[in-house]
């Protein structure tokens, strides 16, 4: 009882303090005070100027201007002040102004860009993107690297991923040449939130596909909650700013950091944008590729209503070239020499690939101005469709048979993303409010995916240790068609959608202490709620075999398909009939080095068999008369392995301060993030034959709660020089399909996938340091180190199951399905949370300047280099099996942990960036070098499976030209000059494990703008 009460004190002292605060903030925030407002705008340009200082002389009142250049100051003690504002490239302004209580003066500035004394110079858009890049970090209150809206427009990048990728600290992942997603601090992109205008979006799933094998899945919709940054066009964006430390007022789902685009709204005056180009892709030499990119905004209601409508489309060839290659350990004896376990080659496989991908979108943006505030309507839609055909050659110099394989698959994947949000805030003298409410949506649909697999029996020799995949191509021994046979038919499908509203409040107090110590306190929260479906579905048909079922569907097809060859007595289709007769698909593959593209199918005549089966009442499984094994598997083991539903809730509040004492800034407070969730899935037993397939709902309701304290500080002694710091508490929550209830057993009992509601989110350390000098001659140069510790990172565990185990291991009695159970040794592949610390640290050098002091021609020119050096260690945990043999015979087997130690996935080693611009009147040229260091592909129990991306650097360029007719421009966009290909090895020989080629790219095009001095 003396306890309770205890608690109960103390919990109410601590609410009493709290108050007692926000009553000294109120008091505080009602002292006599006036209001400074204004824009801070180019002179010649008349374009705000974002992350312009604004503050009082002698004093530490002061504000940051906006994305449009407008300030307000709002806690000036009634006098007369010299109001002085600094930008980085412009010449320091002042202005004489006399603040009287509850008042409000209006103040603006027209800033010149610095020049030599007695010229005249004009800012470039090159140069615009730089400064405005400089003055958001530096007036920031987070640690922030910022992609300008100029700077978007002049970097010769696809999209909004490819334009983050030139920040210090940034790496991306590719697909087909494209960066689609981006890794921050080493740190994978589904431990990144990506937001706009503040909500986070919609993750969009990574879609895996695969080959079904006779009782398998095929691929799957990889849902973590990442989000595909290739479908934002770059000419949507105002800015990009990627948050590497965070305050309280921020969603802490985001160990690496937090990427915010704010999208454009309408200027004054009647505007429009028309943009077309045409592309070449040189991996399939086409000219076919295309970009149109339109908008219009104006203002009405003396400039108090703003409409703002853009479109986009464009289409490319994304086609590629890509080799992979597994690896195995041979002896778990070490070589005496190198020091590695020997490692064979167990298969390569060669993927040609074509894909044409389309994108659609737009945004339409409607904003009211107040007297004392805003209301602002949201839009964004965007779809990008890939239309794309898989021809494989499948090498597998370890299986019993020997077996060459040749697949075939064809599919048209749409990712849909789509935000609409309304954002209101005012304010009240005292206080200002901030209000927001979103309706957030993506899909990603695959709607049917037909995929074909061949196979030779002795097409290839059996691998030796330690030889590379390239000095195998020996061991080929391709018999022809007539030795190649049909032997699946698949159609895979699948669909991911997430919806969620998400509504969020943010109060802000100004106050004054003592008349040296301003600041604000500031407090809020959010509640989102987000339902996510899976639905997957693989059914297939193994047509080889002479079971009555396999019997009946093949002579239905060489009914319905004459001219096929037949091995009647095998009841088997050789491929001579199938035969693609399109000669690129059997062009030179990276050389041949690993082998070629032996033979491929023919598309068409495959996807009318897939349809003529499933279509077939007679050999559908779901008809009652289709019991037998080797007919259409269309079943609970066929549907609803990924089939799920995960509701969340997602419940936040904060409290934070930003105290102002002379030249220090310190930024403190808290977050509170709880979330409850239900997640429905299926247990499931593959069966003989789908009569005899099992299948129970079950439900969970995974959750956790988290309080995380945060504080960063700056200091300026000097306007030329600051320091800043920053300790954070950040999360990763599990991945949806990771959290799952859900469990399925094999065919067999010998195998069973299972997911774990019971994960815990990883939880993250923080602790930044960053030294920053800053003039108008130097531009930035900013040094800087980072260090994150994390618990509970989640993992792939596997092991095999018995009867008996150690605590906290499963036995083969917790996966009972109807008295059925695995058998003895079966394997589980699930989750957990890893018992051990991992760490990333890292040091960034950045430095950007322009060289406005040198006489012109050479005053033109403008430069960047960033650098970013990298480690990281975890330690991964697997499971491994010990047999004790106690006298005389007793067998007793035994589970037990193990571990081992490497890098983060995807975490590179170096990330250097370099761009060097010129600018000369209507001329602008650009050329930007990126160098990835090699990073985690991929981690296996053993060094020896590790794979590794090689050094990576790409060279791309681009140039501009004003006609001197209406204002066109000319522009010229290349990228990966140099053909640079992706690669990947594993260490102990140096193996390749990853090759990916698609060749450098080109775009052509016209631009036209109405009502810009650009």
């Amino acid at each position: 009882m003396k306890n309770s009460f205890t608690s109960i004190r103390t919990s109410y002292g601590k609410a009493l303090f709290v108050v007692g605060v926000l009553f000294l903030c109120l008091a505080q925030s009602l002292m006599a005070t006036g209001t400074i407002k204004g824009k801070v705008y180019d002179k010649d340009s008349k374009d705000g100027l974002p992350g312009a200082n604004v503050t009082l002389v002698g004093t530490s009142v002061g504000a940051a201007s906006d994305l449009n250049g407008g300030y307000v100051i709002t806690n000036a003690s009634p006098g007369t002040y010299t109001l002085q504002v600094t930008y980085i490239g412009y010449v320091t302004k002042t202005a004489k102004v006399r603040v009287v209580n509850d008042s409000t003066i209006v103040q603006d500035f027209a800033l010149q860009a610095v020049a030599i004394q007695g010229q005249e110079f004009v800012v470039t858009a090159q140069a615009a993107g730089q400064m405005q890049a400089i003055n958001q970090q530096l007036t920031s209150n987070k640690i922030v690297s910022v992609v300008s809206e100029s700077r978007i427009q002049e970097l010769p990048d696809f999209n909004a991923a490819q334009a983050i990728s030139r920040l210090p600290g940034i790496s991306t992942l590719n697909s087909s040449g494209e960066a689609n997603k981006i890794v921050i601090r080493g740190l994978a992109p589904k431990y990144n939130q990506i937001t706009i205008e503040g909500i986070s979006l919609a993750s969009t799933g990574s879609t895996q596909i695969g080959i079904t094998s006779q009782g398998g899945t095929a691929g799957e919709v990889s849902n973590d909650r990442s989000v595909d940054l290739s479908m934002m066009s770059p000419y949507m964006i105002k800015t990009i700013s990627v948050y590497k430390s965070l305050t309280p007022d921020m969603n802490a789902n985001a160990i690496g950091g937090v990427v915010n685009m704010e999208l454009r709204e309408a200027p004054s005056e009647l505007h429009s944008d028309l943009l077309f180009q045409e592309g070449y892709t040189q991996k399939s030499n086409t000219y076919s590729n295309y970009r149109a990119v339109g908008s219009v905004s104006t203002r009405f209601f003396d400039d108090n209503l703003g409409v703002y409508v853009l479109g986009n489309i464009e289409s490319y060839d994304r086609s590629a070239d890509n080799m992979n290659a597994g690896y195995e350990i041979t002896s778990t004896k070490p070589d005496s020499i190198s020091g590695y376990f020997p490692v064979r080659v167990t298969n390569v496989q060669l993927d040609r690939h074509f894909e044409t991908r389309k994108r659609y979108g737009g945004n339409a943006i409607l904003d009211f101005r107040l007297a004392s505030g805003s209301f602002k309507l949201v839009n964004m839609f965007s779809r990008l469709s890939s239309d794309f055909t898989d021809y494989r050659t499948i090498y597998n110099y370890t299986s019993a048979t020997q077996e060459l394989d040749f697949t075939y698959q064809q599919g048209k994947n749409n990712v849909d993303l789509a935000s609409s949000s309304l954002d209101f805030n005012y304010d009240l003298g005292f206080m200002s409010v901030d209000l927001k409410a979103a309706e957030n949506y993506s899909r990603n649909n695959l709607p049917a995916e037909p995929q074909a697999q061949f196979y030779e029996t002795r097409g290839v020799g059996t691998s030796t240790p330690n030889v590379l995949p390239e000095n195998l191509t020996n061991l080929i021994a391709y018999g022809g068609t007539d030795n190649v046979y049909l032997n699946t038919l698949t159609r895979f499908t699948s669909d991911y959608k997430e919806n969620g509203q998400t509504y969020k409040g943010d109060f802000k107090i100004p106050f004054k202490l003592f008349s040296d110590i301003v600041g604000y306190f500031k407090f809020g929260g959010n509640y989102s709620h987000t339902q996510h479906n899976n639905a997957q579905e693989t059914p297939y048909a193994t047509v080889a075999g002479t079971t009555p079922i396999q019997q009946a569907i093949s002579n239905g097809l060489r009914q319905q398909f004459p001219g096929l060859t037949y091995n009647s007595g095998l009841n088997i289709f050789t491929s001579t009939g199938f035969t693609s007769t399109n000669g690129d698909i059997l062009k030179s593959f990276l050389s041949d080095r690993f082998g070629r593209i032996i033979w491929a199918a023919d598309g068409s005549l495959l996807n009318s068999m897939i349809d003529y089966i499933a279509s077939t009442p007679a050999f559908n499984a779901v008809n009652s008369t289709a019991v037998q094994p080797g007919g259409w598997f269309y079943s609970f083991y066929q549907t609803l392995p990924n089939t799920y539903q995960y509701v969340e809730k997602y419940t936040a509040g904060y409290a934070m301060t930003e105290l102002n004492y002379g030249d220090l800034m310190v930024v403190g407070g808290g977050r509170y993030e709880k979330l409850t969730s239900v997640f429905d899935a299926w247990n499931l037993k593959d069966g003989r034959d789908p009569a005899h397939q099992l299948a129970y709902a079950v439900e969970a309701k995974p959750g956790n709660e988290f309080l995380l304290p945060m504080v960063q500080a700056k200091y300026g002694p000097v306007d030329w020089f600051d320091v800043r710091a920053a300790y954070t508490q950040t999360l990763a929550r599990p991945d949806y399909q990771a959290l799952s209830p859900h469990f399925t057993i094999s065919y067999g009992n010998g195998s069973v996938v299972a997911g774990n509601p019971d994960l815990r989110p990883a939880h993250a350390y923080n602790s930044d340091l960053i030294f920053t000098f800053h003039t108008n001659e130097i531009g930035l140069i900013s040094v800087g180190g980072f260090y994150k510790e994390i618990k509970d990172f989640t993992y792939q565990t596997n092991y095999p199951l018995y009867k008996v185990a150690p605590p906290g291991i499963h036995t083969v009695n917790d996966f009972n399905i109807d008295g059925s159970i695995p058998i003895a040794g079966a394997n589980l592949l699930t989750y957990t949370n890893t018992p051990f610390l991992s760490y990333v640290r890292g040091i960034e050098v950045d430095f950007q300047t322009r060289l406005w002091y040198l006489p012109s021609p050479f005053d033109g020119v403008t430069l960047g280099i960033n650098y970013t050096k990298m480690s990281s260690n975890a330690r991964y945990p697997f499971r491994s099996t010990v047999t004790y043999i106690i006298p005389p015979r007793t067998v007793v087997i035994q589970v037990q942990d193990s571990s081992r130690t490497g890098r983060l996935i995807n975490q590179p080693n170096d990330i250097a960036n370099v761009y060097i611009g010129y600018d000369y009147k209507d001329f602008s040229a650009r050329v930007s070098f990126l160098f990835q260091g090699n990073a985690v592909s991929g981690i296996g129990n053993y060094h020896e499976q590790d794979g590794f991306t090689r050094d990576y650097f790409r060279i791309d360029g681009s140039v501009r030209q004003v006609l001197p007719w209406f204002g066109i421009e000319l522009y010229l966009d290349l990228n990966n000059v140099n053909g640079e290909n992706n690669t990947s090895a594993q260490q102990s020989i140096s193996g390749f494990t990853n090759e990916q080629n698609y060749g450098f790219t080109a775009n052509l095009g016209l631009r036209y703008r109405l009502g810009t001095t650009k």
